[in-house]
């Protein structure tokens, strides 16, 4: 039971992740990025890099998100305190805009953009993998 449970942390060499780059059975407390991940994704730069820009936009999301919420506690705290009709409006007005604001702050699942290949191929030579329009376009140098 042990082994299957934790069975997404037994192989020394591979992180298993989810769409969100989260590794599988963490709960979305760990993240996983480049050639380290069993995705199916090629363990190339590229797709590193592109990992980790979509890492950087998830965390400021994510930030986002636990600031928005500590601004609407804090609102809900002090409730109690207001006196005046004008002041709950106001509170009011305060904390459905936070709410509304909160329901906008969303995380799209990673999607990777194949940008093209290059290859030296030795002799001041080299072949390029573009995506070009719909298709590929393959070029020798």
């Amino acid at each position: 039971m042990v082994r299957r449970t934790f069975q997404h942390f037994l192989n020394p060499h591979l992180c298993f992740t989810v769409d969100y780059l989260q590794m599988k059975g963490a709960n979305g407390t760990i993240f996983a990025i480049g050639d380290c991940t069993a995705t199916v994704y090629a363990p190339t730069a590229q797709a590193a890099n592109q990992q980790g820009a979509y890492l950087a936009r998830c965390f400021h999301q994510m930030a986002k998100k636990d600031n928005l919420t500590a601004d609407i506690s804090r609102l809900e705290t002090a409730y109690p305190n207001l006196t005046l009709s004008e002041e709950k409006q106001k509170w009011d007005e305060d904390v459905n805009l936070l709410k509304k604001k909160l329901g906008k702050v969303k995380v799209k699942p990673f999607q990777y953009s194949h940008q093209g290949s290059l290859a030296y191929i030795g002799s001041e030579k080299a072949i390029a993998d573009l995506p070009f329009l719909n298709g590929n376009a393959s070029l020798f140098f």
